[in-house]
């Protein structure tokens, strides 16, 4: 499923029920070992008609809130790669919204293992 923060940015709550991580995986250039991680952490938001100001900060606050995280996972110990290549990623419209408005723009999957481990099946 996924998960968000809550009011407050506290506490999680649910945000849609179901395995996301194979249409992660297909919306991140066909890239399947994502579809094996423990969590995928996403940065969205950015809507298809933003001007291109507004794209170049979301784009560049989404890559460094994932590089912060990816280096708070290695601090913790964790299995952690960033996801780049997403296609069509639109969130927003595959939970039910409108269209164009709430595209995927970075990931942070966790729980991977390393890239001379994976499987290219």
């Amino acid at each position: 499923g996924l998960v968000e923060p809550a009011a407050g940015g506290t506490a999680l709550r649910r945000y849609a029920a179901g395995e996301a991580r194979p249409t992660l995986a297909a919306w991140a250039a066909g890239q399947a070992w994502i579809a094996g991680a423990g969590a995928v952490l996403l940065a969205h938001g950015c809507p298809a008609d933003a001007d291109a100001p507004h794209i170049r900060r979301t784009h560049l606050r989404a890559g460094f809130a994932v590089h912060l995280a990816h280096a708070a996972a290695r601090r913790h110990g964790l299995t952690a790669r960033p996801v780049g290549s997403w296609q069509q990623a639109d969130l927003g419209a595959a939970l039910g919204a409108a269209p164009g408005r709430d595209w995927i723009v970075h990931g942070l999957a966790l729980g991977t293992r390393h890239a001379d481990e994976e499987n290219p099946t």
